[in-house]
Formats: C-alpha cells, structure tokens, sequence
C-alpha cells in the first residue's frame, strides 16, 4: 500500500509540474508578425547584399534589352546564388570556381533577329554581367555563367567565356 501511494504522489508531482510548465509557456507573448526572421534556408537565396544589389540590376538591365520590333529581348531573367562548377582544361585536369549562374529565356524579340545579332546581343549581355560583377569585389574574383534558353527551356548557350560562337540551335 505504502509503494501505491508514494506512485500516486510521483505521478501527482509529475501532472502538475507538466501542467505547469504548459501553463508558463502559454503565457508569452505571441510573435510579432510585423518582425522580420531571417530565412531558414538560404542555399537558394543570395544573401551577400551586394550580390542582390548586383542582381537586381541585371534584371532591370535585361528589360531593357529590346530585339526585333523593339518588343522585349529577353521574357525572364534569373539570378542564381553562386555556384561551385567544373571547368575542364586538357586530359583529366579540372579547374574548380564559383561563379554566378544567370538564366535568361529568349523573349519576344528574339525570333526577329538576325543570327549575327543574337550572337552580338548574347555576347553583350556575358560582358555586361562580367563588368557587374568585377564592381562587387569579390575575392577571388566572382565571374558569371550565363544560359540563354527559350521559353519551352531548349538551351541556346552557355557561355563561360566568350567564344567566336556562343549561341547554338537557334540558327
């Protein structure tokens, strides 16, 4: 009998101290809503504020961008957070850099332009977001990747570095 009771007191103390401890945490205060958190999970974000001020001026610089009929070049602009990617040089030598991808899907414009055209706008556009980028000061040196692609996603080019041919498929 004297074990039964002392588990009822136990079990008591136990009750009370969790309705307790539920009593205390229902008293604060509700979180403000007006009060900004950071984000969680910021892989998919660009969190240097440079960088989105960097951002932000591509895109309003690619919707000015204007092709055939001055109607838009590019539809959509995205910026992606920088990105570690492989670059091969030779035989089984690979040169490891961050670089800050940059997806631009072909707008109205674009089907009105003459191939040589498309190659000039695509290689003013990598050299626009180099010059950008080199303003930042980055260290190292943060450079961009660029994909021109159409709205339906068939890549046009993916350009590292200029080449004397950098749009492909589109001819």
């Amino acid at each position: 009998m004297n074990a039964n009771r002392r588990l009822q007191r136990f079990t008591l103390l136990k009750l009370t101290s969790l309705t307790a401890a539920l009593a205390i945490a229902g008293c604060e205060a509700p979180p403000d809503p007006e009060r900004e958190l950071p984000p969680a999970y910021t892989s998919n974000r660009i969190t240097d504020p440079a960088l989105g001020e960097v951002s932000d001026e591509i895109h309003a610089w690619a919707q000015e961008r204007t092709g055939a009929e001055g109607k838009p070049l590019y539809g959509k602009v995205e910026v992606l957070p920088p990105a570690p990617i492989v670059q091969p040089y030779g035989v089984g030598v690979f040169q490891h850099e961050v670089r800050l991808p940059v997806i631009f899907t072909t707008g109205p414009g674009w089907d009105g332009l003459e191939p040589d055209e498309k190659e000039e706008a695509v290689a003013v556009a990598f050299r626009e977001l180099s010059a950008r980028l080199l303003a930042v000061k980055h260290e190292p040196p943060l450079r961009p990747t660029l994909t021109v692609q159409t709205p339906e996603g068939l890549e046009l080019s993916w350009i590292n570095h200029l080449d004397e041919k950098n749009v492909h498929g589109d001819d």
